[in-house]
């Protein structure tokens, strides 16, 4: 009994889908309608961000981070309860982050002086990085090289430009 039910509920949804296929293929296609103009007021755009400059924000997140840091270690030094051997490290490492500032400084500021405002160089355990703001050619990588050699006062293969 139950396989003729099966059947009869089969047929009878065959029926339903040849019926509504024979009704959508009989059945007339409207034409697209134009849609209306929209008046440009009323179309929403997005407002215009300013990007910040990458080289500016690193410049700004780096000179948070040293402060950051500074406070840190000199919290550090002047603690009471530092051992002598963290309060040396602390020292330490306060000092070579005080000379990685002066080479980075000097360095960014032999490219100013060179017409290359937007320079800016990353200093780091005696290697020093120029990153560049555009592209540049082999005369002024030369350039660069040189003048980021004298003013960090190291050797050509510990300097990276970019």
């Amino acid at each position: 009994m139950k396989k003729w039910k099966d059947r009869v509920l089969n047929a009878l949804m065959l029926l339903a889908v040849g019926g509504a296929f024979f009704v959508t293929w009989r059945s007339p296609v409207p034409e697209p309608e134009e849609p209306l103009p929209l008046p440009v007021a009323a179309v929403p755009t997005a407002a215009p961000t300013a990007v910040p400059d990458p080289i500016a924000a690193y410049r700004e997140r780096r000179e948070k981070d040293r402060q950051r840091e500074e406070e840190t270690l000199l919290a550090l030094i002047r603690s009471e309860n530092t051992s002598e051997a963290l309060r040396a490290d602390a020292e330490a490492q306060l000092l070579q982050m005080q000379q990685n500032m002066e080479t980075e400084l000097a360095v960014e500021a032999a490219l100013i002086s060179r017409g290359w405002p937007d320079a800016l160089c990353v200093a780091r355990q005696g290697a020093v990085t120029v990153l560049m703001n555009g592209e540049i050619g082999e005369q002024d990588a030369a350039l660069i090289l040189q003048l980021a050699q004298e003013a960090a006062g190291t050797d050509a293969e510990n300097i990276r430009i970019s």
